[in-house]
């Protein structure tokens, strides 16, 4: 299951990415791990993928993926109720993307992800 989890992360982040990112900043590097990353308006987006294979990490994975939303700008969709964001497509992705990492305490999101999987 981690490693359905983590690849559904990325396909998500990668969409998100490509929709919304400043013009020519989307960029994906494979090395011993998957680097993402983009610039939304103006802030950069960075985000390491780790082994899918280790599933103690994938609540830390799903945990610095929202740290790194937020530091660009990118919080939950509820912040952004007068579609202060964009287009309508691209609220729908980060909702997606919102909605598939589930609740955390620093932010206290309102989705009801589960991330004890």
């Amino acid at each position: 299951m981690c490693e359905k989890d983590i690849n559904t992360l990325i396909k998500l982040c990668r969409k998100l990415g490509e929709c919304i990112c400043d013009k020519g900043t989307f960029e994906e590097r494979q090395t011993r791990n998957l680097i993402m990353k983009w610039n939304y308006k103006g802030s950069a987006f960075l985000h390491k993928f780790s082994d899918p294979e280790k599933p103690l990490l994938l609540n830390r994975q799903y945990s610095q993926m929202r740290k790194n939303l937020r530091a660009c700008g990118l919080g939950p969709p509820r912040e952004f109720a007068n579609g202060l964001i964009g287009t309508i497509e691209q609220e729908e992705l980060l909702e997606g993307l919102w909605v598939h990492l589930g609740t955390d305490d620093e932010g206290e999101t309102p989705y009801g992800g589960d991330l004890n999987r």
